[in-house]
């Protein structure tokens, strides 16, 4: 990582801080929660201009074709609670296409190429970046659930959270890994890696001191 790049590493930490001793406090709570789509946007945004600097239109066509297709399965998933179970999102993650959060698939795409990143760094043949990768976001998506839930980001129909989502989560970011690995995808920078471990910090702090609602 150059060190531009770790200085906007620490600056998103510090804001993400920020961010967690804001949903702690009564006070600062209903704020943070009106702020947090448009914060993950811009943190996101952030996150992956380094990316596009790179100019590699592969990458970039990856994660184009991420983010249409996870929105589009959310959009069937919310349809019909047969991709991940039945959910219905809140008004917490903002503007909606389909009872569907535009920033969601977003935010997935920065997760998985987080986790992709991390996967690469730790592994060096294909098949088990993917796995890795598919199983570093299925478990970022079971670290933030209950948090998520409780900050009205979204609501199960059922009772308890369904298997059927770790997995379908599972098998979404597995088949986007391998799709990047096996066309011999990269990216330079380490600044997504540093957004996903960041994010994982942040919700596991969260899991651990719930918000005051």
């Amino acid at each position: 990582m150059s060190k531009r790049e770790l200085i906007v590493a620490v600056l998103l930490g510090v804001f993400f801080l920020v961010g967690f001793i804001g949903h702690s406090l009564p006070a600062t709570l209903p704020w943070m929660l009106s702020m947090t789509p448009y914060t993950l946007l811009a943190c996101g945004l952030i996150a992956f201009f380094p990316v596009f600097l790179e100019r590699k239109p592969g990458v970039l066509l990856w994660a184009l074709l991420v983010y249409v297709i996870t929105f589009i399965l959310e959009a069937l998933g919310t349809a019909t609670g047969k991709i991940f179970g039945p959910y219905t999102y809140g008004r917490t993650l903002g503007p909606m296409l389909f009872d569907v959060p535009l920033v969601i698939a977003f935010n997935w795409l920065m997760i998985i190429l987080g986790a992709l990143s991390l996967a690469q760094l730790i592994l060096r043949r294909r098949l088990p970046v993917a796995v890795a990768a598919a199983v570093l976001a299925a478990g970022f998506d079971y670290l933030l659930e209950p948090t998520a839930i409780r900050l009205d980001y979204w609501t199960w129909q059922a009772a308890g959270i369904p298997l059927q989502n770790y997995l379908a989560w599972f098998l979404i970011a597995l088949a986007a890994a391998l799709f990047f690995v096996y066309l011999k995808l990269s990216v330079k920078t380490r600044l997504p890696l540093a957004y996903f471990l960041i994010q994982l910090v942040f919700f596991a702090a969260l899991r651990i001191f719930p918000p005051p609602l």
